[in-house]
């Protein structure tokens, strides 16, 4: 039966870490130390970090509302906000200034302000954590900033710097935002206040022109109509009996002498005469009748031949004459007062019936602009109240009043770098040095055919054996022994000394 075909158990693997004793006292402890060598000759990386956390605003939103959109309080697009935040922080122009203030990169002295400033954004995270348990949470107001750098001062250092800069960033971005808002507002209402200007020159025009038929002016068209119809009718009547009264009169000074000493019959009487024999006439025959055009030449040069007489005769005496040519004159001058009267009557019931026409599309003129400007100053009454409220805002925003941010945690010395993670690289080579080793010690012992225990024998042989000879070193054996092991202790002495001498440097 061959040694193969047996199970092996716990105590054939501890015989053979037994005899094969030398890999493990030799692998492992190169393990480790090739750990250790390389956990501290790997460059350090201190991570300096700060948590600072989104509030509310310190008043209600319903005392005095914002003008400002897009709250982090809204965690839906937490993710799309917080990135939003972090491109508009970390610009070139502002890593440049903290890379003026503040040089995290001091060994390297051929690179640029600018690449110093794009190294900064390149060991800076941002990541919203919970705020209780500082654990990465997507739907947080909270959010940590870290940088990392060879040199723990220089690591807290820019992170204040960083922290600034988000700090100042909300504030100072809601104050823009607030500000943008109330211009916006105010320029609007500039513009709608010169719009309502030109409506008001054009409404003012519109009553200039039309204001006599507006809406308002029916009732005064209608009673004006009236008015002007029944002072025309009466102005008519007064002018027909003054014309009456004109005839009558001249009649009268027809028959009058205007000289005392003048006879009774001159050719005034003779002239009244004829006139009645006119009128006479006129009442008979038609205007085309012989004796009424005889009667008319007769007194047409009747009246020539006495107005002749009365230019060369001296001036009127006779208090008749006189009286009735003073009654002639006054009604004379009545008649054309009253004719004046008329014809106005006539000019104001003609721009009344006027109005009264056009009317009906004045008025829908006018109440399509008196809607288009009520609106306007509804609006405009509108705009002043929102005003108002961004004006508040503004002053809210401006003084750190509204959401704002709020350090959490300061941005500290850090004990022990972040990277590299020594103890979980010693861990690593711990463990995987002593796999080795085991695994050398197995393949090592399963690849030798020496018979080694009795128990071997006896399976080979199929019998008992009758005793057994130990391994004897002698002096020789021991010497050589000896020498190897204090070789083998003195590289692992001299790696000792060296990964010391690392460790001793590197912190």
């Amino acid at each position: 039966m061959k040694r193969e075909d047996t199970v092996k158990t716990v105590g054939d693997y501890a015989g053979v870490l037994r005899r094969r004793w030398q890999y493990p006292a030799t692998i492992l402890p190169a393990g480790l130390l090739l750990a250790l060598f390389i956990a501290y000759v790997l460059p350090v990386s201190y991570r300096a970090s700060a948590t600072i956390m989104q509030e509310g605003s310190s008043l209600p939103t319903k005392m005095v509302p914002t003008t400002v959109t897009g709250s982090p309080d809204e965690v839906v697009n937490a993710a799309e906000q917080l990135e939003l935040a972090r491109r508009r922080v970390m610009t070139k122009e502002s890593l440049t200034e903290i890379v003026k203030h503040v040089d995290p990169y001091p060994k390297l002295t051929d690179v640029s302000v600018s690449e110093k400033a794009s190294l900064i954004e390149r060991d800076t995270e941002v990541e919203r954590v919970d705020p209780i348990t500082l654990e990465p949470s997507e739907s947080s107001t909270a959010f940590t900033i870290s940088y990392s750098n060879s040199d723990r001062e220089l690591a807290v250092s820019v992170a204040d710097q960083l922290l600034q800069l988000y700090l100042t960033y909300t504030q100072r971005t809601r104050a823009e935002q607030a500000a943008a808002a109330l211009q916006f507002l105010e320029a609007q209402a500039t513009q709608l206040e010169e719009s309502m200007r030109g409506m008001e020159q054009r409404l003012e025009q519109f009553k200039g022109k039309y204001g006599s038929a507006l809406p308002d002016s029916e009732g005064r068209n209608l009673v004006g109509t009236d008015r002007a119809q029944r002072d025309l009718e009466s102005f008519e009547s007064q002018i027909r009996i003054a014309q009456e009264r004109e005839s009558m009169l001249q009649l009268q000074l027809t028959e009058v002498s205007p000289s005392l000493t003048a006879s009774v019959g001159d050719w005034r009487t003779e002239l009244a005469r004829l006139r009645g024999e006119l009128a006479l006439a006129e009442q008979k025959y038609t205007s085309e009748h012989p004796d009424v055009k005889r009667l008319r030449r007769a007194i047409a040069d009747l009246a020539a031949q006495g107005a002749a007489s009365s230019t060369s005769a001296e001036a009127p005496d006779n208090p008749e004459y006189l009286r009735v040519q003073s009654q002639l004159d006054s009604t004379r001058r009545e008649l054309a007062a009253l004719r004046a009267n008329a014809s106005r009557a006539r000019s104001d019931l003609g721009r009344y019936e006027q109005n009264l026409a056009i009317a009906p599309g004045v008025e829908r003129q006018y109440v399509q602009i008196s809607r288009d400007y009520g609106i306007a100053q509804s609006r405009y009454a509108d705009l002043q109240n929102k005003i108002k409220e961004a004006a508040l805002a503004q002053t809210l925003e401006s003084e750190a009043r509204g959401e704002r941010l709020t350090l959490l945690r300061a941005p500290s010395a850090p004990d022990t770098p972040g990277s590299p993670n020594r103890l979980g690289i010693i861990l690593l080579g711990f463990v995987l040095s002593t796999g080795i080793a085991v695994l050398a010690a197995v393949l090592k012992d399963s690849a030798d055919p020496t018979v080694r225990r009795a128990d071997d024998l006896e399976t080979i042989m199929q019998s008992s054996p009758v005793g057994h000879v130990p391994v004897i070193l002698n002096r020789s054996d021991l010497r050589q022994r000896r020498l190897r092991w204090g070789m083998v202790s003195a590289a692992y002495l001299v790696a000792a000394i060296a990964v010391g001498a690392t460790i001793a440097m590197a912190s």
